[in-house]
């Protein structure tokens, strides 16, 4: 278990970024003098920026960083990024592989748009308990967004931290959302997101464990490094952003 002080400094940690998570501008200005000191990824390495809600104010924002993202190295799905990780396939520089979580209705309206102009690919992680309340997705758009050719990952069914929850509970956060999400889409899903997303605070090993034995391929953190060939798809390190974010904001997140 965590200590006592961690789990402090974590929470503390979570209420300051949920604070200037609602005012995203001055956030990425909060955050920008750090990456002055930084610079986008030049060398090989597997990164996996990920995004919320995407309001439309945003839509010319989220543009300019996955061409960035483009013009530094390339932009895969997650079945491309899993097989760099097990070897298939050469890394030559910075790859690229994106993806959303929760369940917003802006997927629809703002995100599949602009991924479609751009030809990027992305995994969007459903929490199930979402789908159908206002302001968010619908079982039908997800259908239809399967069908376009987008795909889908677990974000649990409530977005509980997985290291409250005992034993029963965390299953039922990993299993009942895969199938429910299976059930509506008509496909397996084979993929986890972590919701909070920290291994020392927020999930454990149980929880790695649990999603390995319900016939997940791939649990994503929300650790920042990158990751190579080799590296365990059961720990996947993914790069918390938000579209309203400078691009020297974004290099405190994503850089060598």
């Amino acid at each position: 278990m965590p200590s006592p002080t961690l789990i402090r400094k974590r929470l503390n940690e979570l209420e300051l970024r949920s604070r200037l998570r609602a005012r995203p501008r001055v956030q990425g200005r909060v955050l920008a003098p750090a990456g002055a000191f930084r610079r986008l990824p030049r060398a090989a390495g597997l990164y996996f920026p990920f995004y919320h809600d995407v309001l439309p104010e945003y839509a010319t924002d989220l543009r300019r960083h996955l061409l960035t993202f483009r013009r530094h190295g390339e932009l895969v799905s997650w079945d491309e990024a899993l097989g760099i990780l097990a070897g298939r396939r050469p890394m030559h520089g910075p790859v690229f592989c994106l993806s959303f979580d929760d369940g917003h209705a802006t997927w629809r309206d703002v995100v599949t748009p602009v991924l479609h102009e751009i030809g990027v690919p992305a995994m969007f992680f459903v929490t199930t308990d979402l789908i159908g309340r206002p302001g968010n997705l619908t079982w039908s758009d997800c259908r239809a967004m399967a069908a376009a050719g987008f795909d889908f990952g677990s974000h649990t069914v409530t977005h509980q931290r997985l290291a409250d929850q005992d034993d029963r509970a965390a299953a039922h956060e990993l299993i009942d959302s895969k199938h429910e999400i299976e059930d509506e889409l008509g496909s397996e899903i084979r993929d986890f997101a972590a919701p909070y997303g920290h291994p020392a605070v927020d999930y454990g090993r149980r929880d790695v464990e649990i999603a390995r034995g319900a016939g997940y391929r791939s649990f994503a953190s929300t650790l920042r490094p990158a990751i190579h060939a080799g590296d365990s798809p059961l720990a996947i390190n993914r790069q918390g952003l938000h579209p309203a974010w400078p691009l020297w904001a974004v290099r405190t997140r994503i850089h060598d």
